[in-house]
């Protein structure tokens, strides 16, 4: 039987190393050197798992959760940050700053893999294709309200905000976390080709390891 990631293991090879999501305990790993080269024979099916592997819960003889291929992912090529944007609506400011606040005590109370499964599902839910207004209007309140609350600008709390904001004003996007050697994590939200939630330059960095 082949071996697969176990449910809600996320993993990215970036030159020798390999980098992983660990998204029910909410935390990254590495494997380098020969750990990763065993990892990577093992999930090609050219060797059997190591004890070593297997006794960490890497693999598993099944996967039922669904989520986008990070490969599947179409490369950022502009960003709406970089502008120019048309001025922010100060009710959809006035909003995004309280769903940030909002997402921000909610991480404190539940597990990231919660709030991840209900967005994986509304998202399958969700068939409207990005609306272009709507997301520039939403783009800009969210840079916007970077200047009166610099302290909310949090890349996981801001992602997780404006994905629900876009989504209950009818517009399906991609949340997604990317990784970098050294390590380094950031997460942003992607309309196909377009970023909405940072310059491009920063996106540029960091290889995707989940997309939602």
């Amino acid at each position: 039987m082949a071996l697969m990631l176990r449910d809600g293991l996320y993993h990215r090879q970036i030159g020798d190393a390999v980098i992983f999501l660990d998204l029910p305990v909410d935390r990254y790993f590495l494997l380098t050197d020969g750990h990763a080269e065993d990892f990577l024979r093992a999930l090609s099916g050219e060797a059997s798992a190591s004890d070593w592997l297997i006794e960490r819960g890497i693999f598993a003889d099944r996967k039922t959760e669904e989520g986008t291929e990070p490969d599947a992912l179409v490369a950022p090529k502009i960003s709406l940050v970089d502008g120019p944007l048309d001025e922010a609506s100060v009710a959809t400011t006035a909003a995004s700053l309280w769903l940030q606040w909002r997402t921000r005590k909610e991480l404190r109370r539940r597990p990231l893999s919660s709030i991840i499964g209900e967005l994986k599902s509304a998202g399958r839910r969700e068939t409207a294709q990005p609306n272009d207004a709507v997301i520039a209007g939403v783009a800009a309140a969210f840079l916007c309200a970077k200047r009166y609350a610099p302290a909310i600008d949090q890349c996981l709390v801001r992602s997780i905000a404006m994905k629900r904001m876009l989504m209950h004003r009818g517009s399906a996007v991609s949340l997604v976390f990317g990784v970098t050697m050294p390590f380094a994590a950031h997460c942003w939200v992607q309309a196909g080709s377009t970023v909405l939630s940072d310059p491009l330059d920063i996106v540029l960095h960091y290889k995707p390891i989940l997309a939602v």
